[in-house]
């Protein structure tokens, strides 16, 4: 059954120049339930750490989305790209009362993967400024900057940077103070709209400062036809794939191919 119902090639143009579109209304009402009732159960499993990761690793609702659902060939449209594989899943959850802010920051640099990254972000739950809006600076992804990854409490407060020494890294400017000096967006979104964004793109998330409204999001990392192996990059080392040599395609059983044209 197909995530979606429309076509998104006519965003790829915005896609390349932004790094960053929204698809609204991307899930049909089949996946979008069977998700958010997926994420509830997730949540009972333990303590309500904003992220949990690579559930799709399991077989269940999570994974069946990720190779089932259609979203791989939404990505390679979108992206331009002959091909998709599945790096890994998350979910964020920030709970009423989370006001902590989700500091400034790109994704890629965690990643052992150079070249073409492609989030999609789901909103599970009516999102807005006021329980956790996603915010973006568009066109930040063709900057070719390389900002040094951070580690975070489990709110997502900034905590310290890793990989102080490593020259291919550089310091994140503080963003949060330069607000003037950019153009930053959000939307607000309904559940089953979708967000996608590039791996090098500069984003941060609001806090929840409401009292009764969890914002939750799924989030999908895949990689483009365009996407290289580099085991030298990176602090995720459970994204490590001993079968792949460095400069390979990202694509192996540990990182399946969703689609193929």
């Amino acid at each position: 059954m197909d995530v979606v119902t429309k076509e998104v090639g006519n965003l790829s143009d915005r896609y390349a120049k932004d790094g960053v579109v929204r698809i609204k209304g991307a899930l049909t009402p089949y996946w979008l339930n069977r998700l958010r009732k997926a994420v509830d159960e997730e949540l009972k499993r333990g303590e309500r750490y904003f992220a949990y990761r690579n559930m799709r690793m399991q077989q269940g609702i999570f994974r069946d989305f990720c190779m089932k659902s259609g979203i791989g060939r939404l990505v390679a449209d979108l992206g331009r790209s002959d091909w998709t594989s599945l790096i890994f899943d998350q979910m964020f959850v920030k709970e009423p009362g989370t006001r902590t802010r989700t500091g400034w920051h790109t994704d890629q640099p965690y990643w052992p993967i150079d070249g073409s990254i492609m989030t999609t972000w789901i909103a599970l739950d009516e999102v807005d400024e006021d329980n956790g809006a996603l915010e973006f600076i568009p066109g930040s992804h063709a900057w070719g900057m390389k900002y040094r990854p951070f580690i975070t409490d489990q709110k997502g407060a900034f905590l310290e940077y890793l990989c102080r020494d490593d020259p291919q890294y550089c310091d994140m400017p503080d963003f949060e103070a330069e607000r003037c000096k950019h153009t930053i967006v959000h939307w607000n979104l309904e559940p089953g709209d979708l967000l996608a964004f590039d791996g090098f793109i500069v984003h941060s998330a609001m806090g929840n400062r409401t009292s009764t409204r969890r914002r939750r999001g799924y989030a999908i990392r895949f990689a483009l036809d365009r996407a290289r192996y580099d085991p030298d990059q990176g602090v995720a080392e459970w994204l490590s794939d001993k079968s792949l040599a460095k400069g390979a395609p990202v694509r192996s059983d540990f990182f399946p191919v969703v689609f193929s044209c």
